[in-house]
């Protein structure tokens, strides 16, 4: 290539580049779907916070079964509004607010049932109950394996 040829070139692509940097980024919507997200995960921690101070203020269960119960309530609430259909309104409203937190989990566990329970309990709800969930419980099975190897490698270490 010719000198001249390769300010051509670069002309181009410089030119390509400013129009790839021209696309116009809705900022206002982006920031609204973060709001939303901070604030349907803030509404389900408060409602845990409530729930887990319920069941050992007002209950008198210790601090460990408070959480187990917790937890176990927020799966169940939130399996009940997958069930009456409400969870996705509020999946949609509250993005990935909702999607995350275990809550998330359980909506997606039970929604697969949903899904598969016209082809029985076995081969529908046993057989697909934990399709879209199953790859949460590997990874996060394979996550504690390596955090914990990683902890105790460095336990011996140090």
């Amino acid at each position: 290539l010719s000198h001249t040829n390769y300010g051509e070139i670069m002309e181009k692509e410089r030119k390509y580049y400013q129009k790839l940097l021209k696309v116009e980024k809705d900022y206002k919507k982006q920031t609204l779907n973060f709001l939303q997200a901070f604030l349907g995960g803030g509404l389900i921690s408060v409602l845990g916070q409530t729930i887990l101070t319920i069941y050992n203020k007002l209950l008198k269960f210790d601090m460990d079964t408070s959480r187990l119960f917790m937890t176990l309530t927020i799966i169940l609430i939130s399996a009940l509004l997958t069930g009456f259909g409400i969870y996705d309104k509020l999946g949609q409203l509250f993005k990935c607010g909702f999607a995350i937190p275990i809550s998330g989990f359980a909506n997606a566990t039970v929604s697969s049932a949903i899904d598969y329970h016209k082809e029985g309990i076995i081969l529908g709800i046993g057989a697909n109950a934990l399709k879209l969930a199953g790859s949460v419980i590997v990874l996060g099975v394979t996550s504690a394996i390596i955090v914990a190897t990683i902890r105790y490698l460095v336990g011996i270490i140090i």
